[in-house]
């Protein structure tokens, strides 16, 4: 799929990191990332899809094309294989196939963020505001306790 300008919009630090709080969650992995603009110590800047997310992760994926569906099965899938967290910054398409498949059900925590999120671009703010709404979705990993009951 071919990536559009603004499949490189980058998660403001701040609000990366009160998703963090709000959720308790550190990710150590950056799956959609530039040394620019990397959230964590690692970072995928090229071919997430196709490798092992064996930490604690967060994922600002593409959102255009059907961009989302793909990224969206792959983090649930990889937060199963691994046992990690995962964060994802989504748009809120909850109607969409995808959040049935690998975010409802319990199968994820939801955040609604209130308001739009005004991402960056080369860490500037752009200078409009998106036509969607956000969400954080994140997949928590078992505990031991969880996987004796």
């Amino acid at each position: 799929m071919k990536l559009r300008d603004s499949d490189y919009f980058e998660t403001p630090s701040n609000i990366f990191l009160d998703a963090c709080e709000f959720f308790k969650v550190y990710p150590t992995l950056d799956v959609c990332a530039t040394k620019q603009n990397t959230k964590c110590q690692n970072y995928f800047s090229s071919n997430a899809l196709e490798k092992n997310w064996s930490e604690d992760f967060f994922m600002n994926c593409p959102y255009s094309n059907g961009h989302p569906a793909a990224w969206v099965k792959y983090a649930y899938l990889q937060h199963v294989k691994h046992n990690v967290n995962g964060l994802a910054l989504l748009p809120s398409s909850t109607g969409s196939e995808y959040w049935h498949n690998y975010i409802f059900d319990g199968k994820a925590e939801i955040l609604f963020w209130r308001g739009r999120i005004r991402f960056n671009l080369d860490g500037v703010k752009t200078k409009f505001n998106p036509t969607f709404d956000s969400v954080f979705v994140c997949w928590r990993k078992k505990t031991s306790e969880a996987f004796h009951n």
